[in-house]
């Protein structure tokens, strides 16, 4: 197979004897509806695929610069043996193209050009996405179901908001809220929170710990304008700390830094001392497999000037 593949590439470097041929260059008009930066979802005809292959191989050193100015007949024979490489798909043998001939055939540039020529490998990838799109839309699915199962409660008394949310949680494994003014101090909130293993506040910045990374938890969180009653009952762990809001808006953030969609401002009370109390459960099972979305979480704010960090349970 490796010799094959050697042999195809070999044909578009071999010289003819007829004289020059053609070079289409990437400032030519022949070029212009095939610069990548301006029509990325343009697709060629059947009689331009091989024009739209030349043209973003020439615009973007698509392959080896050694085959940068070599005449489009035998680009086009090196761009056919590469389709037949990609749909193969053999790890072994793309390695050995690789090692060859200095390039990668499945970089993002290298399958658009290839896309181009061979709309077999266009029609493999949208299916591939396609595929991909509904099993992300599934998990989605399956986390939320989850949540408003684990999330599913009646509070001893009525808050004055509420919210709940199913939340993607990063690399980082953590749900924060960060406001403008923060005070960037040492404990630090991270650090106070792997203290007690659940939460830590310094002014402006509240730092909950998940128990795994990549993954959905379930969040629900409720504020109340005096103390609600303490409940620890079908919790593994409740915490509660001292919190002081810097800009009135106490919002949990992605990470992007965008707020989370059904969490809403806890900060009823604008900029000022609050109680945080952090409920827990799912830890352990958050770390089996299918772990996604089996860790809840409750907080509950109300204003209150102590700072004091209390393990309820």
């Amino acid at each position: 197979m490796a010799a094959v593949v050697v042999t195809v590439l070999l044909l578009a470097t071999t010289a003819k004897d007829e004289g020059p041929e053609k070079v289409t260059s990437a400032a030519s008009k022949e070029c212009a509806p095939w610069r990548m930066s301006v029509y990325l979802n343009k697709q060629p005809t059947p009689g331009e695929r091989e024009t739209a292959f030349v043209c973003a191989n020439r615009q973007h050193l698509t392959f080896n610069g050694r085959y940068a100015h070599i005449p489009d007949v035998h680009l086009v024979k090196l761009g056919r043996g590469l389709c037949e490489v990609s749909l193969r798909n053999d790890s072994r043998e793309i390695q050995t193209v690789m090692e060859t001939r200095g390039f990668v055939v499945n970089t993002e540039e290298n399958t658009t050009a290839l896309g181009y020529l061979c709309p077999a490998l266009n029609r493999r990838r949208f299916a591939e996405e396609e595929a991909q799109r509904k099993r992300e839309l599934n998990v989605i699915a399956t986390a939320e179901r989850r949540c408003a199962s684990l999330l599913d409660r009646r509070p001893p008394t009525r808050p004055s908001l509420r919210g709940r949310a199913t939340v993607w949680v990063g690399a980082g494994g953590m749900l924060t809220v960060l406001e403008d003014g923060w005070d960037d101090v040492y404990p630090t909130a991270l650090t106070r929170a792997f203290a007690n293993k659940v939460v830590g506040a310094t002014p402006g910045d509240l730092t909950i710990l998940t128990a795994d990374t990549d993954t959905h938890v379930c969040v629900a969180v409720e504020a109340y304008d005096k103390r609600p009653p303490v409940e620890v009952g079908g919790w593994e762990k409740v915490v509660e700390v001292g919190y002081k809001s810097t800009d009135g808006e106490m919002v949990f953030l992605d990470e992007e830094g965008e707020v989370e969609e059904g969490l809403p401002d806890l900060a009823i009370h604008d900029a000022g001392r609050y109680r945080v109390r952090v409920h827990m459960r799912g830890a352990k099972a958050a770390l089996a497999d299918d772990g996604d979305a089996r860790q809840a979480f409750l907080v509950i704010v109300y204003p209150g000037a102590s700072k004091r960090t209390v393990v309820l349970r």
